[in-house]
């Protein structure tokens, strides 16, 4: 079930037609979504799309220049609300916010102090979050020794520091090496399941978003293109004629058929064009893109089925189902908007 027709959908954040322009540039063009409580969600586009400066206006670094952003109820452009707000939000920037000449704890502690935590909960707050970051060893270290790694596990608990019910990650793992990269993931997503933290994603990182985000907005020159989990954007392409192909299916053969493509075509059920390879040993079939994920598999079935029926022996079958990858070249590269 889509996340936002649940009966228990909770939105944290709200844009509402939020568009914002820079003298005569519109970074923002009318974006309209909303991100539930405790969902991880990602803005994924090219650097420039809009997504920083979007992030920034939730976290009320910058005004919109029209519409409107409700965090947890309380509208952005109303000033009463922007400390309370504020005290909502964890953020993480693209460049790790952090004091390279103080220790790890000394950060924490002093960002503690400036959100206003009470100061007899302060250092059991920063000894949990250094355990639970896997900084407790290094400390007493200053942060200009960490490695970029640590540093961004360090920004993140940084934005944590205070409880914050939204977490707002710009680009989290940009810059960082396979392996740090791993690590920042797998924190992200144990903060965003034990914390119960509504999480905003902003990357360009395909690998990110397909790992971490249970909804995704492909945004590209400030406009919103699609919204949805990426089955769900799949699918809503294939309804909307976009030019997006169905499913794919690779059949690898021992004994070649030597029924024509053009005559197996119609003999499958559902397969929008049929192709051999040159040593006719293997086959590829393409669906038609109205059928579901299911259909698809029942389609497969009859499939060799048929082959079966004319000689074909089979040793194997494999299906290509869309990737985040291809939904984004389709939808972000080709400007492919999907309602």
């Amino acid at each position: 079930m889509p996340l936002q027709s649940r009966s228990d959908f909770v939105p944290a954040i709200e844009l509402k037609n939020l568009g914002k322009s820079f003298s005569s540039f519109r970074a923002i063009e009318g974006v309209t979504l909303n991100v539930g409580r405790g969902e991880v969600f990602g803005l994924l586009g090219p650097n420039g799309a809009g997504k920083t400066t979007t992030m920034r206006i939730i976290s009320c670094l910058l005004a919109p220049s029209d519409g409107d952003v409700l965090v947890n109820g309380k509208s952005v452009r109303d000033s009463k609300n922007r400390v309370d707000i504020s005290k909502e939000i964890g953020l993480l920037t693209e460049s790790p916010n952090i004091y390279e000449r103080l220790t790890a704890e000394q950060n924490l502690i002093f960002f503690a102090r400036a959100y206003g935590v009470p100061e007899q909960g302060i250092q059991d707050r920063v000894t949990s979050l250094l355990e639970e970051f896997d900084l407790e060893d290094r400390r007493s270290e200053r942060a200009v020794a960490f490695s970029k790694g640590m540093k961004q596990k360090l920004a993140i608990a940084r934005a944590l520091v205070h409880r914050p019910s939204i977490l707002l990650l710009d680009e989290p793992t940009a810059s960082l090496d396979a392996e740090s990269a791993k690590t920042i993931r797998a924190q992200i997503s144990d903060t965003a399941k034990s914390g119960d933290h509504t999480v905003l994603l902003s990357t360009h990182n395909l690998d990110d978003a397909s790992r971490l985000c249970d909804r995704i907005a492909f945004i590209n020159h400030g406009r919103v293109l699609a919204i949805g989990s990426e089955s769900e954007v799949s699918e809503k392409m294939k309804g909307e004629r976009t030019g997006w192909e169905g499913g794919r299916v690779t059949i690898t053969l021992i004994d070649s058929t030597e029924v024509s493509e053009e005559r197996l075509a119609k003999l499958i059920v559902g397969a929008k064009s049929v192709s051999k390879n040159v040593d006719r040993r293997t086959i590829e079939l393409c669906f038609e893109e109205k059928y579901s994920d299911e259909e698809i598999d029942n389609l497969t079935s009859k499939a060799v089925n048929t082959l079966v029926s004319t000689g074909a022996r089979i040793t194997g079958v494999v299906q290509s189902k869309p990737t985040l990858e291809d939904l984004y070249l389709h939808i972000v590269a080709g400007e492919k908007k999907v309602s």
